[in-house]
Parts: C-alpha cells; structure tokens; sequence
C-alpha cells in the first residue's frame, strides 16, 4: 500500500476511484440509507450498519452482513432492522443513527446518535452505545442514556461519530452545537468537530474548541468525521459545508500527529461529487476503514442519503 503521508508530502488528493452504489432504497416502506459503517467480523466477513427512515421520518439502524475482498464489498443477504427509535422523552425517542463501529477486549459496540426534535425545526442529537451480537444479529442499547451528550461544554448537542483505542485511551471526535440562528427561512444550526477522550468509552473528558476552523463566514457545518490511525498521523475524511455559491455538503480532508491539533487540506480529499447520478449534487457522511492492505470509504450521496449509499477505494501509485 502507497504509505498516505506520500501524498500529503507531494500535496497530490489521495486517489479514490468511485465503485457505485451498494445500496439503493426500495419499497419496503423506509426510505434513504444513509451513514453507512463497517467492522470485521472475521476473514472476509463484515458487518455493516445504516440508517433508514420510516414514513414519519424517524431513523432507524439496519444490520447487512457483507464481503470485503479484493477492492469490493458485497452486500449479503436482506438488511435486518436492529435498532429503533426510544422511549418517549428519551434522547433518542424521534430516530438513531448509526455512526461508528467499535471493536474491544473481543466485544463490539455501535455508537449511534440519539435524535430529539423541538419545536420550530429545532433538534437534539447526543450519543449513544450499543453492543452487537454477531451471531443473533442484534443491537441492544447499553444504557438508556447518551454516553456522550449536552453537558457543561456542550450545551447544544454532542453526537460522536469517528474512535481510535489504543490499549485504555478512548478517542473521540464529535459534533457539538455551537450555536441556533434565526434566519428567514427559519433556524439555521451550526456545529463543529471538537475533541474529546476515555479511559472506558463512557466517561470523556471533552476538550473546549474546534479542532477545524470554519474555512470561511459561509461555512457552517462539519457532518461525520471518520478518522483511520497509522505511519503515527491521524487521517480524517469529513463532510463539510458551505461555501458562497454551494450549500450542498463535500468531503474534505485534514491530519494530525496528536489527534487534537490538525491540519486541514481539503484539496487532498481526492472524492468530489459526479457529473451525474446518485451522487452528482452531493457527498457526504464518510466512513473510511481498511481491509488487507486497502483502504475503503462507504459514502452517502444526494439528500443526506436519500439514494443510497456507495464505495470507493483508494487505487494503490506506486
């Protein structure tokens, strides 16, 4: 594998090839499939979750197990619908998301957002935990409470997509709200990447500030970071938006040596929306994982999932 630093040394885009869609919405009675992530199971073998929507637009996670081999994932079976919407009054009462696999001492959890709506448009998003029985193909919520959520530094929401552990440290990199404007078409939220760490996956101590400035006054929000550790620098592929002429989100790109300070460049991305199709108005929402010396990035497309999600897969330079 072409060590990532090359090209961030030679200031050269990570070279993504495009593989299509994996999933595509049917008539099932949900729509999208959006906020799609991976964890190995053994082999070849993975499993990913995704989120789907229910004809009152709540979210739910879906379970498919999948092929990862040679450059292509292979969805198998049907999807199975594993976790629903709480509770009422709960903080994940009007949907879950799925964001991120976690895999530690031979157990792994799903850390999903928990979704509140408010009235006037306004919404809550904290985050949750869940463990995965591989074997029932199951999700159950580890708590009936965020493990990550508004609190004396987060006031707004803090929903926790991208983890790195590393033996007891427990790293996390999390939207939180910074502020609501009212706007003529309404409210219009602003949130960015902060930074936050564990020694159980429960308990973080979050760190004050954004690890990634706004690029601009048009740029008001970052959507799932996904972050991969390896030649001792942190990657980290987001969605981010706007600028003056495009409110759709784009995948940027920005690493690190310590996780916290970072070092944005989203010239380097290498993934830009296509000329046409599923994917042609927007990406967004990456998940970036590897397998057997390649490294894969599942993607949503047009409306935040709406059409589905694809792959991508970094083409080996040298």
């Amino acid at each position: 594998m072409t060590p990532l630093n090359f090209f961030i040394t030679r200031k050269q885009p990570f070279p993504w090839r495009k593989k299509g869609l994996l999933f595509e919405p049917g008539s099932d009675g949900f729509s999208h499939g959006s906020h799609p992530c991976a964890i190995q199971i053994e082999g070849d073998l993975y499993v990913v979750a995704f989120t789907r929507r229910d004809e009152r637009q709540r979210s739910h996670i879906f379970l498919s197990n999948a092929i990862v081999s040679d450059g292509r994932v292979e969805l198998l079976g049907t999807p199975k619908l594993a976790l629903w919407p709480g509770d009422p009054c709960h903080f994940d009462c009007d949907g879950v998301i799925s964001v991120c696999f976690v895999k530690h001492s031979g157990t792994i959890y799903l850390y999903y957002v928990g979704w509140q709506n408010l009235p006037e448009g306004l919404w809550i998003c904290d985050t949750g935990r869940a463990k995965l029985d591989e074997g029932e193909f199951t999700l159950t919520r580890e708590f009936p409470g965020p493990v990550l959520g508004r609190d004396k530094n987060n006031p707004l929401f803090a929903a926790a997509t991208a983890f790195h552990v590393s033996g007891d440290l427990w790293q996390t990199w999390y939207n939180s709200g910074i502020r609501w404007e009212k706007t003529a078409q309404g409210w219009k939220h602003h949130y960015g990447i902060h930074y936050a760490h564990s020694h159980n996956g429960v308990d973080w101590i979050c760190h004050p500030g954004m690890c990634l400035p706004f690029a601009d006054e048009y740029e008001y929000a970052f959507g799932r970071p996904s972050v991969i550790y390896r030649e001792d620098t942190y990657f980290m592929w987001y969605a981010h938006r706007a600028t003056q002429t495009i409110d759709t989100y784009r995948i940027g790109f920005a690493s690190s040596a310590d996780g916290r300070q970072w070092e944005r460049n989203d010239p380097l991305a290498g993934i830009d929306v296509s000329s046409t199709g599923w994917d042609s108005e927007m990406i967004c929402y990456p998940c970036v994982f590897e397998h057997r010396g390649r490294i894969y990035m599942l993607y949503n497309g047009n409306g935040y999932g709406k059409t589905g999600f694809g792959l991508a897969v970094m083409e080996e330079t040298l």
